[in-house]
C-alpha cells in the first residue's frame, strides 16, 4: 500500500469530512475541520491518499499565547494540531505518522516556534511531543502536549494557549 501525501483539493472536501467523521465517530471534529477552513484558520492541511482515495487528514491552526498576569511573553509563532484523522480500517499502519512528520517539517520550514496538541499521551511522544508546561483553556494536563521547534522557546513561559474560536463553537 503506497501512501501519498499532498495538499487537499477543493474536490476532496466532502471526502475529508467523511474521513474525519469516521476516524472520530462523530460529526464534531469533521465540522471543526470545515469551520477552520471556511474561516481561513487552516495554516497547514494535508491529506493522505491511497490510490485515488483520501484515507487520512491533518490540519493545524494558530495558537494564541495569553500571558499570565504580570508576565511578559516573547514573540512566538505557534500552531495547534487538531485533528489528525485516519480511516479506522487503516489506523495503526503509519499513515498518521506520515501526516504528523509532514506537518512538523512544514512548520519548521515556515519558522514556527512551537506546536501544541490535545491528544493521547501514549501516541504523540514518538514525534517529540511532551506534556506542556504552558497552560491551556481546557484545563488538560497529560493530554496537552507541545513540541518546541525553536529550542527552549517555551522554557519558563507563563501563559495559556488558546485555540481559535471555532474549537469552542462546534458540537456545543
Amino acid at each position: 500500500m503506497q501512501t501519498v501525501l499532498r495538499a487537499p483539493a477543493d474536490s476532496q472536501l466532502g471526502d475529508i469530512h467523511e474521513v474525519v467523521r469516521r476516524a472520530f465517530g462523530s460529526e464534531t471534529e469533521a465540522d471543526l475541520v470545515d469551520l477552520l477552513r471556511q474561516r481561513g484558520n487552516s495554516r497547514f492541511e494535508a491529506v493522505a491518499m491511497v490510490g485515488e482515495r483520501v484515507v487520512g487528514h491533518i490540519v493545524a491552526s494558530p495558537i494564541e499565547l495569553v500571558p499570565a498576569p504580570g508576565a511578559v511573553l516573547p514573540d512566538l509563532a505557534a500552531l495547534g494540531i487538531a485533528p489528525l484523522s485516519v480511516v479506522p480500517e487503516l489506523q495503526g499502519q503509519g499513515i498518521g505518522g506520515l501526516l504528523m512528520h509532514r506537518l512538523i517539517d512544514a512548520a519548521r520550514h515556515a519558522r514556527f516556534d512551537a506546536l501544541f496538541l490535545l491528544g493521547h499521551p501514549g501516541y504523540y511522544p514518538r514525534f517529540g511531543f511532551a506534556r506542556s508546561q504552558v497552560g491551556n483553556e481546557y484545563g488538560a494536563t497529560d493530554a496537552f502536549m507541545s513540541l518546541e521547534l525553536t529550542e527552549k522557546c517555551l522554557a519558563g513561559l507563563q501563559a495559556t494557549a488558546r485555540y481559535v474560536s471555532a474549537f469552542g463553537e462546534v458540537g456545543a
